[in-house]
């Protein structure tokens, strides 16, 4: 079993803070890359784990989108 590292480049940034993810599972949200903490409503900054919507490019939970 060989470990190959993978280029710098090919590592996701996160769309929230900029870095790179090295997490075991990384959000793809508007063809943009998210670490799970980072996934955040643009209105009220609650973290999103299951569900979220979109509109113009930010994310909201459900509550401020339908607001």
């Amino acid at each position: 079993l060989l470990s190959i590292p993978v280029p710098r480049a090919e590592i996701p940034q996160c769309a929230g803070c900029n870095q790179h993810i090295l997490d075991k599972f990384i959000l793809k949200v508007l063809d943009r890359h998210w670490h799970s903490s980072c996934l955040k409503c643009a209105d009220c900054q609650m973290q999103l784990a299951e569900r979220c919507f979109s509109r113009a490019g930010s994310v909201y939970c459900k509550d401020d989108f339908f607001k």
